[in-house]
C-alpha cells in the first residue's frame, strides 16, 4: 500500500525531492519504503531524475506541477527502466508533450514504442544545458543493470546515484528477513543526518547484500576509488538514492557503504 501524501522537499536551491513511500507491516510495526524521484530546475529548463513508483502517479504529477509552478517539464532521466524508476514514465510524457527522455535509453523503444521520437540518447559525461546550471549524465558505478545512470547537478552539488546507497535505517529487528531500506513513519522526507540514529555497517551490508546480489561476488574497490574520484572532480553536498533518505553526510556514507560492501564481499561465504 502507499503512504500518506508527501509534499516535494527543497534539497537546495532548485533541487527538490520528490516521490513517496511504499508502506507495509513489519517488524511488529508499520514501515515505509521510498521510491525516490528528483526535480532539477534550471534558469530556462527543468530535468526529472526518475519517475517514481506508479503506485504514486498522481501523487508525483501533483509535485511536479507544484514544484513547477507553471513551467513546463523538458526532460526526463530515468536512471534504468525498472518500473520504480521509470513506470510513470507514459503518464509524465503525456502531461508534457514537449519532454523528452533523455540518457542511456538503448532499450526504451521496446518498453514505449509510442514515445520512440521523443527519446534521446546521451553518453555518460555529456551534459543537459538548464540554463545557469547543467545536468552532467555519469557512469554508474554501482548498478542494478546495465544501463544504469547516474547524474549530478552542477548547481546544488546533488550526485543522483539510483539504486546506490541505499541503506536500511532505524529497523526495530535487523534480524529478521528484510532486504529493503525502510524507516518509520514520519522520516520519510528527512535527510540522512536528521534521522535519530546513522546507518550502521551492518545495515548497509544487510540491505546492499540482498538488494544488489551481485556484490556478493566482486570486490568494489576499484568502483569506490573511480567515486572518490568521481566527488573529488563534481564537488558533492548531498546524494540522492532512489531507495532511501537523502544523504546529507557524503565522506560519513562513503565511509559506511564502503564497509558494507567489502562486509558483504568477504563474507560471501558466510550467508550474508
Amino acid at each position: 500500500m502507499t503512504a500518506a501524501f508527501e509534499s516535494a522537499r527543497r534539497i537546495a536551491d532548485g533541487a527538490f525531492w520528490l516521490g513517496g513511500c511504499l508502506s507495509a507491516f513489519g517488524h511488529g510495526e508499520e514501515v515505509h519504503y521510498h521510491v525516490n524521484a528528483f526535480l532539477v530546475i534550471g534558469d530556462e529548463r527543468a530535468v526529472l531524475i526518475d519517475t517514481g513508483d506508479p503506485a504514486h502517479r498522481e501523487m508525483v504529477l501533483a509535485q511536479v506541477e507544484e514544484v513547477l509552478a507553471g513551467r513546463t517539464l523538458d526532460y526526463v532521466v530515468p536512471t534504468h527502466p525498472e518500473i520504480p524508476h521509470a513506470g510513470n514514465l507514459p503518464a509524465l510524457m503525456q502531461r508534457y508533450p514537449q519532454a523528452v527522455v533523455v540518457g542511456e535509453i538503448r532499450d526504451y523503444h521496446l518498453h514505449f514504442p509510442e514515445f520512440a521520437d521523443r527519446l534521446l540518447a546521451l553518453p555518460p559525461g555529456r551534459s543537459i544545458d538548464l540554463g545557469g546550471r547543467e545536468l552532467m549524465l555519469m557512469p554508474a558505478h554501482i548498478r542494478d543493470l546495465e544501463n544504469t545512470t547516474w547524474a549530478w547537478d552542477s548547481g546544488a552539488g546533488v550526485l543522483f546515484v539510483s539504486d546506490g546507497f541505499s541503506f536500511i535505517h532505524d529497523v526495530p529487528s535487523p534480524d529478521e528477513e528484510e532486504d529493503e531500506p525502510v524507516h518509520r513513519p514520519g522520516q520519510c522526507r528527512l535527510l540522512s543526518g536528521e534521522m535519530p540514529e546513522p546507518p550502521t555497517v551492518a545495515q548497509a551490508a544487510y540491505g546492499t547484500g540482498r538488494a544488489l546480489y551481485w556484490t556478493k561476488f566482486v570486490d568494489v574497490s576499484d568502483a569506490f576509488t573511480a567515486i572518490e574520484s568521481l566527488l573529488d572532480e563534481h564537488p558533492t553536498r548531498f546524494i540522492g538514492p532512489a531507495h532511501g533518505n537523502v544523504i546529507d553526510d557524503v565522506d560519513g556514507m562513503l565511509r559506511t557503504s564502503l564497509a558494507a560492501h567489502r562486509t558483504v564481499y568477504q563474507g560471501r561465504g558466510l550467508g550474508l
